[in-house]
């Protein structure tokens, strides 16, 4: 789920790949972050800073079209240009700080380790998540993996991590109406409607449309 740009008020045209890269990438205004990467872990993820390794994984993700539907990217139709979006986020001082991939336990090597080892089993890298410029959340989930609790918590261990790192109190997402999947997930987040707009975006599905959102500091 990624819809916002800082600039769309004023840009006439559907901006190019490199534009968009950019954009995503912008967290110009989150101010006070520590610059030090770290890693998230919860009872089933690690988020942890984006690497080259990681490569394979982004395409797959970026070439689905079910996955990209309300992305205002097209699908990726190269794996240069995933390569492309993923060297500059390697090369954001925000990578592994406010910007992670996000992994899981190699299902086949856990399930043939199990009772055997106590070893940790090697990680695979199934989406990513972000809080950038704006302070406005975005996720990337392998649709393989859509329906199982990740996407919760994966948003929900990055929002706690930004509350405890951060003073901003608000956090923000631009997300198309008909994308109720997201709608319903940032409201089990907290996130509330502030907002709507028609015709925001012209993307690779047309013309879409935007409900606002934001979600504030738990208070205590």
């Amino acid at each position: 789920m990624y819809r916002k740009l800082p600039t769309v008020q004023t840009w006439f045209r559907l901006p190019s790949n490199s534009e968009v890269h950019s954009a995503m990438l912008n967290t110009s205004t989150l101010r006070g972050a520590s610059m030090t990467p770290t890693e998230i872990r919860t009872t089933r993820l690690l988020l942890r800073a984006a690497q080259i390794g990681d490569l394979d994984a982004y395409f797959k993700w970026f070439s689905d079209p079910d996955v990209m539907k309300y992305e205002i990217l097209s699908p990726h139709t190269n794996i240069k240009q995933t390569k492309y979006f993923l060297d500059e986020v390697i090369e954001s001082p925000y990578n592994g700080v406010l910007y992670f991939s996000v992994c899981i336990p190699d299902p086949a090597v856990s399930n043939n380790r199990r009772g055997r080892s106590k070893d940790r089993p090697p990680m695979i890298v199934i989406g990513r998540i972000a809080i950038r410029g704006e302070e406005e959340i975005e996720f990337m989930l392998d649709r393989q993996y859509w329906g199982k609790g990740f996407a919760f918590e994966m948003a929900d261990a990055l929002l706690k991590h930004f509350w405890a790192t951060l003073p901003h109190d608000v956090v923000k997402a631009d997300v198309d109406p008909r994308n109720e999947r997201s709608l319903r997930l940032l409201a089990r987040l907290g996130f509330e409607v502030v907002g709507k707009a028609e015709k925001t975006f012209e993307t690779h599905i047309g013309w879409c449309d935007s409900v606002y959102l934001e979600a504030r500091r738990p208070v205590g």
